[in-house]
């Protein structure tokens, strides 16, 4: 039995340098997994269901004209089936609420209704992955720091931490970004790697992925974190998604 409630914030931040192109968007909302049979999870929305529209790439700010009345959309049903693994009931296509919210973006995006429905789920379900431990091979690896992958242009580290009452799995992807006349900051990227993700400081034609698993004893997600930072002379980006269980 699943009956655990997540707060999830994202942030996406994104320039063009020059021509002044940006976006920046922050949202967050709150979801309560339940599921009573095996194989069969119920999320529920408690609040924040526009800032997750906003979240789900290809969607975004299409969002914020919809209606207040979509916040009455909160829940989906989701089935873990043997060879497809986890996705939304058959029938969530079809629930009058989230038909009237997929018609309204299609004729703001011009998008099918079904492209829609798929961005959805795809948002909907990376999500439950990440809470489920479905999405990290790493979880099982003894306390230790990893060199996975070392080239000129590329590195790849894994740390594992543990105390009496949680574990801790680290991994970040670190490379500089090639094709450009500028140094690069990669050396003192790699450095700073653990520093990084969370600090103000931007490494000059570098990119970034980090991800963090906090898992308690009990083997069940505490915190995620994921960061993505890229910056060159022509872009500059930072995403960073956070999933927390409220206690």
């Amino acid at each position: 039995m699943v009956n655990d409630s997540y707060r999830i914030e994202i942030k996406d931040k994104f320039m063009v340098l020059g021509d002044g192109a940006k976006r920046d968007v922050e949202c967050d909302f709150h979801i309560e997994i339940r599921s009573d049979e095996l194989g069969k999870y119920l999320v529920v929305f408690k609040s924040g269901f526009h800032g997750f529209l906003n979240s789900c790439p290809g969607i975004g700010e299409l969002a914020n004209m919809l209606p207040n009345c979509t916040n009455q959309l909160s829940e989906f049903l989701v089935i873990d089936e043997p060879e497809e693994g986890l996705v939304l009931a058959k029938n969530t296509l079809y629930n009058d609420a989230l038909l009237l919210i997929l018609e309204e973006l299609a004729r703001y995006s011009g998008e099918p209704v079904e492209t829609l429905f798929e961005l959805i789920q795809s948002q909907l379900l990376r999500d439950l992955n990440i809470i489920l431990l479905r999405d990290s091979h790493e979880l099982d690896q003894p306390v230790g720091e990893y060199l996975v992958f070392e080239s000129i242009n590329r590195e790849s580290v894994l740390r594992v931490k543990q105390d009496e009452s949680s574990k801790t799995i680290e991994t970040i992807d670190i490379k500089r970004l090639i094709g450009t006349d500028e140094n690069s900051e990669f050396e003192l990227l790699k450095h700073d790697r653990w520093l990084a993700p969370a600090g103000e400081r931007r490494y000059k034609n570098t990119g970034l992925n980090y991800t963090k698993y906090c898992i308690d004893e009990n083997e069940s997600l505490e915190r995620y974190e994921f960061v993505h930072q890229s910056v060159s002379s022509q872009q500059n980006k930072n995403l960073s998604r956070c999933i927390e269980r409220l206690k």
